[in-house]
């Protein structure tokens, strides 16, 4: 089974690069391509981070792994599971350079669902400390940061919502509402791993503790003889 959900994740990065791929070369055939603009979009980048997250975390399936990448997956599922939320909610009407229906619903669903299978579905059980909550929001605030600086400036803005000409009163608060829904969804993520039925070989456990780690759980219930954990 843990071989399996290698390639699983193997053909999950694939499938997200060649819609990744199709898109540009789409908005690029049309002559609508403006380089920055394309990858301004949140759904582009998101779909960039998961699939490089899906690649490195397939390299380490069923081996230990630093505890960055546990933060990692939890932080692009959660990017996805908010593109997912706010497009079919908010977006689905809107140009949003996705003219393909195929990779349209790849970008906007089909990356979400594979990035939440494999969150549920393999690695540890033991949850993540919810201390840690805060490291999913780091590069949704550093985009927002970008995006509204561009919006006061050159005057481009991704996503209707965020156009300034609404108001900044209104702009701040769908931002602050999107930031509060990713960090609620992150810390759901946290606590989704307990009923994982795919988990590491326990003879890595013991390896694993010499392995370095970036970020660590602080929580005080934790076992120390399990730290850090594979992913």
């Amino acid at each position: 089974m843990r071989v399996a959900w290698y390639w699983v994740r193997i053909i999950g990065a694939v499938t997200i690069f060649t819609a990744l791929a199709a898109t540009f070369y789409a908005v690029l055939q049309a002559g609508d391509l403006e380089f920055w603009n394309f990858f301004g979009f949140f759904t582009i980048q998101s779909n960039i981070i998961a699939m490089l997250v899906l690649f490195m975390s397939a390299l380490y399936t069923d081996r230990p792994r630093w505890d960055w990448l546990r933060y990692a997956r939890a932080a692009s599922t959660t990017y996805l599971v908010i593109v997912v939320a706010v497009y079919w909610t908010l977006l689905v009407n809107v140009d949003v350079q996705t003219p393909q229906v195929w990779t349209n619903t790849i970008l906007h669903g089909v990356s979400g669902a594979i990035m939440l299978a494999d969150w549920m579905l393999e690695g540890p059980r033991k949850p993540l400390s919810w201390r840690q909550s805060w490291t999913v929001l780091i590069y949704p605030a550093v985009w927002l940061t970008v995006i509204l600086i561009r919006g006061a400036t050159d005057g481009w803005v991704p996503y209707p919502f965020l156009d300034p000409a609404n108001g900044y009163a209104s702009v701040f608060a769908v931002a602050a509402g999107i930031v509060l829904l990713g960090w609620v969804v992150g810390l759901g993520m946290f606590q989704l791993t307990r009923w994982r039925p795919i988990t590491p070989d326990d003879n890595h456990v013991a390896a694993h503790e010499a392995a370095p780690a970036t970020l660590k759980d602080d929580d005080p219930d934790d076992d120390p003889a399990l730290e850090p954990d594979p992913v």
